[in-house]
């Protein structure tokens, strides 16, 4: 086993390789690389340990903001439990939050073909009011930015409804409505 590496594995290959996103032929160039090469070993393990992490704060409701795919479907595989409304332009989508719901995601559907970066503007009643995130990384073969709010805060809010608006470069990608129904 190299202590040194000459061939890092890149940072994004070593999180899809953890959260499972990686194809059976690409998983296994991970692994025999990793099983020679102590420093990948150890990024790794480092990306695991982060994980682990994640994992935990989205239990406690500490976990907000845009998240990848592969992250949200890792906290799902370790149990943290996840309430998912999928919104279309244009789409007014009646939405709840449960006891039980650890974490709320959103995933905003459009076409972000020719952009790199959004911006997510959020508005309706408190504790959402007012939530502006820019320079948001979009993916055109995705197709779907994904919005991670935890339970414990929806729960918090009044019946209402709640605007997303996303735009690049002046231009307005998509208003989506979340119609929430306080419990």
């Amino acid at each position: 086993m190299t202590a040194t590496c000459l061939n890092q594995i890149a940072d994004e290959t070593a999180v899809d390789y953890w959260s499972g996103a990686l194809s059976a032929a690409q998983s296994d160039a991970v692994e025999e690389h990793v099983f020679r090469c102590a420093a990948c070993a150890a990024r790794v393990e480092a990306v695991a340990s982060m994980a682990n992490g994640i994992t935990a704060l989205a239990r406690q409701g500490r976990v907000s903001g845009i998240i990848a795919r592969a992250t949200l479907n890792q906290l799902q595989r370790d149990g943290v439990r996840v309430r998912i409304y999928a919104v279309a332009p244009g789409d007014v989508v009646p939405c709840a939050v449960f006891p039980d719901d650890d974490l709320v995601v959103t995933s905003i559907r459009g076409d972000f073909a020719g952009i790199e970066a959004v911006t997510l503007s959020v508005t309706g009643s408190a504790p959402m009011a007012g939530l502006v995130l820019n320079d948001v990384p979009v993916s055109a073969a995705e197709g779907e930015l994904l919005w991670a709010t935890p339970g414990a805060l929806i729960r918090q809010m009044p019946t209402s409804r709640v605007t997303l608006t996303v735009t690049a470069g002046g231009r307005r990608i998509g208003e989506y409505v979340l119609d929430h129904t306080a419990r």
